[in-house]
């Protein structure tokens, strides 16, 4: 991959829309360490499916209507892992 080089990770949905997810934006969503037995029990129950670059296809979250996490805000829904 040229130095410069942007990696972005892509989706498709049932309709064959294409979603390009930049690797920058994906990874303002990650969730602390401490998230994960939170984040395991909305999942519905797939097997871990390898995509690329070290990506797995973990599941989709199963999340109720009136949930904090089930709509967009401008921050992360999840507690994010920083950086020091």
């Amino acid at each position: 991959m040229p130095q410069n080089a942007r990696q972005a990770l892509v989706i498709v949905d049932a309709e064959e829309n294409y979603y390009v997810l930049p690797r920058e934006a994906v990874e303002t969503a990650k969730a602390a360490p401490e998230a994960k037995a939170a984040i395991e029990a909305h999942l519905r129950p797939y097997p871990k499916i390898p995509l690329a670059d070290g990506y797995c296809f973990a599941g989709m979250l199963n999340l109720a209507d009136e949930d904090e996490m089930a709509h967009y805000t401008p921050e992360a829904s999840w507690p994010v892992a920083t950086t020091s």
